[in-house]
């Protein structure tokens, strides 16, 4: 798989909700930097992380706007829509880039997007 399949089928596995097949595409010290948080080291840090966010979240559909490759790096622009368990959707523009190790497994993962948007988005205001 090139790192842009590698990413989009990541991205898959969310919309899909596969999450242990995602787990499955990062490497065990994956490291996972959501810009305006503090970042978690470890596919069982990142399983943590993500159990915690996914509570009111029913589904995900991801979008992939644009991708480009350079070498083993990947970056998107998306919308990560998040339709939650009292029926709203929470769409969130966000910037992400992809590390991706020998192995073919997400090493890196950094994603940027504006916190007063999350909030804004997640908070219903």
């Amino acid at each position: 798989m090139t790192p842009s399949e590698t990413v989009q089928t990541f991205v898959d596995h969310w919309n899909s909700g596969d999450m242990e097949a995602m787990y499955d595409m990062c490497a065990d010290d994956i490291t996972w930097h959501n810009m305006p948080m503090e970042p978690v080291t470890g596919v069982s840090a990142v399983r943590d992380a993500v159990s915690g966010f996914m509570g009111p979240v029913d589904r995900c559909e991801w979008e992939i706007h644009t991708i480009a490759t350079n070498g083993n790096s990947v970056l998107t622009e998306r919308t990560d829509a998040f339709i939650l368990s009292d029926g709203r959707r929470a769409a969130l523009p966000v910037m992400g880039t992809f590390e991706i190790n020998g192995d073919g497994k997400i090493a890196e993962w950094r994603d940027y997007f504006d916190m007063a948007t999350f909030q804004r988005e997640f908070g219903g205001g």
